[in-house]
């Protein structure tokens, strides 16, 4: 006897329906009765996303409205009413979070209207630099210590004027990403020792490519 395979439920989509490029006109014309009626009563749902653009078609200002239609209305008398021309409207799920969504559209387009920062989830770019770091100097200690495998506690370790002279110049060059000839430069110079003896951590060769960067 063959079994019936399980049909797997469609997730209910996000976005129920869109109106788009719709002109202000329409908001505050003579066709406004009939615009107002037809969003209180012939879309989907009333909430949702909108966009508002100005007179360019640069989009100015996106937001979120439990009632589409009331929520436009205001933006003709508050501070954002002379600076948009058009507007487009996203229907959404009663189930979707219009907060969430609004949050990733004002955090991904930057729209010159919106002056408040967006709440699009945890920012991981303090996690991304403590990630860019490790690399880093892992990629350092590969250098000194070619072949060896690289211990996390190794990564912290001091950096003494005897392991810098074990560092070919080439090596450190190719890390670093500059020229040979500049880093035999700051060797010349004991920059490299000078920037090693204070910070006494491998730290020191990052704040040298810093230094460098901007030399």
């Amino acid at each position: 006897m063959v079994k019936k395979q399980k049909r797997t439920k469609r997730a209910r989509p996000l976005i129920v329906g869109h109106l788009g490029g719709i002109q202000r006109g329409l908001l505050d014309g003579e066709k406004r009765p009939v615009f107002l009626e037809f969003l209180s009563g012939e879309l989907p749902g009333k909430r949702g996303i909108y966009a508002l653009y100005d007179k360019r078609g640069r989009l100015y200002y996106a937001g979120k409205a439990s009632d589409l239609a009331r929520r436009l209305n205001q933006h003709l008398r508050d501070r954002h009413g002379d600076s948009w021309d058009r507007m487009t409207l996203f229907v959404v799920d009663a189930s979707a979070n219009v907060s969430e969504l609004e949050s990733l559209v004002v955090a991904t387009a930057q729209p010159p209207g919106n002056k408040q920062k967006p709440k699009a989830g945890q920012d991981l770019r303090k996690r991304l630099h403590r990630y860019l770091r490790q690399d880093a100097r892992a990629q350092i200690d590969q250098a000194i210590y070619p072949g060896r495998k690289v211990k996390p506690d190794s990564l912290t370790s001091r950096i003494t004027t005897k392991k810098l002279k074990t560092i070919k110049q080439a090596t450190l060059a190719r890390v670093i990403g500059v020229s040979q000839p500049q880093i035999s430069v700051l060797f010349k110079k004991g920059t490299i020792r000078k920037y090693i003896v204070e910070a006494g951590k491998r730290d020191a060769v990052l704040l040298l490519l810093h230094k460098m960067k901007k030399a």
